[in-house]
């Protein structure tokens, strides 16, 4: 099994750091920054078997190419080193999951922080993920896969190297095609605040890392 050192996690950082320059995002690239250039030091999660967990992530990983070509070893290597979680939040009466997540920098991840939160995302093809909203920052990098992103009242095309901004508390919406869709999310700021569906605003769903 292939790990990834903390030289290469930091190289990782460096790469996603390329991406977001150019959309002039600076509290994230001060946080980013930081970590990557501070002197890391990995810790090992237990893990999950993520065969059963997650079947769609092998296929989501081989499909990274073209100008995400240069994140695919590293997740890869991190895919693998990381405990995967499946996320329905346990209120199936609001949403009945169909998405996978893990976390690389922050609580329970490999690397911790208080400032951020990082991780990959999976979401299984043909999964409706309606409409919810949060107080932490939120920002996403589509790796491989494909499907329509509403953020707000805007609907836009996900695609490999699409770059989404959820400001805090703004409802945003994802829908699959025939594919998995894998990302790369990112929380800021409010990382420990209220989560919700739009449909049920008054529930406060949390993050729950076991």
């Amino acid at each position: 099994m292939k790990y990834i050192p903390a030289v290469q996690l930091s190289s990782f950082i460096h790469e996603i750091l390329k991406v977001f320059r150019n959309h002039h995002f600076r509290d994230l690239e001060e946080i980013l920054n930081q970590i990557a250039n501070e002197s890391l030091v990995i810790s090992f999660p237990a893990r999950r078997d993520e065969k059963s967990l997650i079947p769609e992530l092998e296929s989501a990983l081989e499909n990274i190419s073209g100008e995400m070509e240069p994140f695919a070893d590293y997740a890869a290597s991190l895919s693998n080193q990381v405990q995967w979680h499946e996320a329905s939040r346990g209120v199936p009466e609001f949403f009945e999951g169909g998405y996978s997540f893990s976390v690389i920098i922050g609580d329970s991840g490999l690397v911790p922080s208080q400032n951020i939160r990082m991780g990959l995302y999976l979401q299984n093809p043909n999964v409706d993920y309606p409409l919810h909203a949060h107080e932490a920052e939120e920002y996403y990098l589509i790796l491989s896969g494909r499907g329509s992103w509403q953020v707000g009242n805007l609907w836009f095309d996900a695609v490999p190297g699409s770059v989404f901004h959820h400001q805090p508390s703004e409802p945003h919406r994802m829908i699959t095609e025939s594919e998995p869709l894998l990302g790369l999310w990112m929380w800021t700021g409010l990382i420990e605040g209220r989560y919700w569906f739009s449909s049920h605003e008054d529930v406060n769903c949390p993050l729950k890392l076991e």
